[in-house]
């Protein structure tokens, strides 16, 4: 970490935000190709503790950390991301059609806040292509496959059109991947992000996802709210759902004023986009508090949070409040890869101060009797 923060950082903040996201990309994707340099990878990036492991919805995870969805959006290098210590990674967002995305600039940072502001506006190759590149692939951990509507001005977005763009994708690619994970409020395609406010919709979704027989378990991704009512609403709509294993929360659209930044509004409303990374954190975990209430301590789902996760405590804060699995992808831009093993290490030290045998005992510490 020291390395890269010192000497590679410098640099690579003198170069177009979108540029070194496809550079990395396309490095990650050439490291894939060689198994051995990919086993060096994880011999150097990895850290394993039996207490750091579990089994969610049938899924083994190694650890609680995983790669949110947004940095490999079509699969292109899960042999090597899949090398850094991740406990799991999510690929996307992948749509049933190609999509080109937003126009640039899209990606931008927020240094002094450790943060970026994402406007890509999901571009990805279709789930097809997604799909023949995956069967040729392997990821060494579980890999979540996040699926959205598709964003393009020229697909009108009558709501049987909308259900039927997510089944499409659902059906080529469930069987891809360890679960599915559902875009329900994408914050940087407009059109969509409040299709799902109406439950209605996000029912019949759900029973059109019945319909193509789930072979994985299937998260809800949903649109950050502190309304405790459509909490539980949600909640027991996907009672009737048994393949709904849990739920995560998304970044919230344009720049609400719970956001933590030291930029001057005026300059952060210049850039178009959502706030991601340590600006969230407060408002993420906040929202993952009342979503964990809703579902309840003896609850069949498990939820998964990201949003400013830069260190262990970060995560282990997320966990205490309910959350079963933890996801990062800003801290890799401020920090590399490294700081994957030092969360968990960090975790590991944390969950023995506080007396928990595992991290799954510690799922929620914080909400007992809440």
């Amino acid at each position: 970490m020291a390395l890269y923060e010192s000497l590679l950082r410098p640099l690579l903040f003198r170069i177009d935000p979108e540029r070194v996201h496809h550079l990395a990309l396309r490095g990650c994707e050439w490291v894939g190709r060689f198994p051995s340099l990919c086993r060096f990878a994880a011999w150097g990036l990895s850290y394993r503790d039996p207490r750091l492991e579990q089994t969610i919805a049938g899924i083994h995870f190694a650890n609680p950390l995983g790669l949110a969805a947004g940095f490999d959006k079509n699969g292109h290098a899960i042999e090597t991301l899949g090398a850094f210590g991740f406990g799991h990674v999510e690929i996307g967002s992948v749509s049933a059609y190609p999509s080109q995305g937003n126009p640039p600039p899209r990606l931008f940072r927020l240094p002094q806040d450790q943060g970026i502001i994402v406007h890509y506006g999901v571009p990805n190759e279709g789930a097809e292509a997604v799909a023949q590149r995956l069967r040729t692939k392997r990821c060494p951990v579980p890999l979540g496959i996040n699926l959205v509507k598709t964003n393009d001005a020229g697909r009108p977005t009558t709501d049987e059109e909308v259900l039927g763009d997510y089944s499409a994708a659902f059906a080529q690619l469930q069987s891809c991947g360890s679960y599915i994970s559902l875009n329900m409020s994408c914050p940087n395609s407009a059109n969509d992000r409040n299709f799902f406010d109406d439950l209605s919709k996000a029912h019949a979704l759900l029973q059109r996802l019945m319909g193509l027989a789930p072979q994985v378990p299937v998260f809800l991704k949903l649109k950050p709210t502190q309304d405790k009512t459509v909490l539980r609403d949600i909640v027991a709509m996907a009672d009737e759902f048994p393949f709904v294993a849990g739920f995560g929360i998304n970044l919230p659209a344009g720049k609400p004023q719970e956001l933590k930044v030291t930029l001057p509004r005026a300059a952060l409303e210049k850039m178009p986009g959502a706030v991601a990374g340590r600006p969230v954190e407060a408002l993420i975990n906040a929202n993952l508090k009342l979503l964990y209430e809703a579902i309840g301590p003896q609850s069949r789902y498990a939820l998964m949070a990201a949003g400013g996760v830069f260190t262990a405590e970060d995560a282990y804060r997320k966990i205490r409040l309910g959350a079963s699995l933890v996801q990062l992808y800003t801290a890799m831009v401020y920090h590399g890869p490294g700081v994957v093993k030092q969360i968990l290490r960090g975790l590991v030290v944390l969950l023995e101060r506080d007396g928990f045998e595992n991290v799954s005992a510690a799922v929620g510490a914080d909400q007992v009797g809440a």
